[in-house]
């Protein structure tokens, strides 16, 4: 099982997610605009304004970044805390959740497991190979995904993810 890092945020380190008034004032302005639909000029207006408050965007994402890893340590924190003793201990306001688990197949046995089902009538080829995704396909053929696409364009759907901004 891989095991996640987390940085650990001090009490004293917290003291420091205090935005400026440059940032404030870009965050203002971002929830001002927010969904807004704009026409040509407007957005050329926006943008001029926007970048004007650049320092303040970047204050404002580096601030963004330290909560996410102030959540995170706060978290764990938690976790580690209430892991000690029995559920019985735990205060009226404290429940885990049932615990879950991820299955993965012994080396080898996917093979021997499909030809089980397909030959008890459960499932047949043609289902499972509708089951599988074009990732697994390209780990299995060893090929890189642009090979894959190369190959079979158009037979695979391209569904674009959410896009990361990065502001440093």
């Amino acid at each position: 099982m891989a095991t996640k890092e987390v940085m650990i945020v001090t009490p004293e380190d917290m003291k420091n997610l205090v935005p400026s008034e440059k940032a404030m004032d870009a965050y203002r302005f971002a929830l001002a605009n927010a969904g807004i639909e704009m026409d040509e000029e407007t957005a050329a207006d926006f943008v001029v304004r926007r970048n004007l408050k650049t320092e303040g965007f970047r204050e404002l994402a580096e601030i963004g970044k330290w909560m996410e890893k102030t959540a995170a340590s706060i978290k764990e924190a938690l976790k580690h805390t209430y892991n000690v003793g029995t559920e019985e201990d735990l205060p009226s306001n404290v429940k885990w959740s049932k615990q879950s688990y991820t299955y993965a197949f012994e080396e080898g046995q996917a093979r021997v497991i499909a030809q089980s089902l397909i030959d008890s009538g459960l499932t047949t080829k043609e289902q499972l190979f509708d089951a599988v995704t074009v990732t697994a396909m390209q780990k299995a053929a060893g090929i890189t995904t642009d090979k894959m696409l190369e190959l079979f364009h158009d037979g695979i759907v391209i569904k674009p993810k959410e896009r990361t901004l990065s502001i440093k």
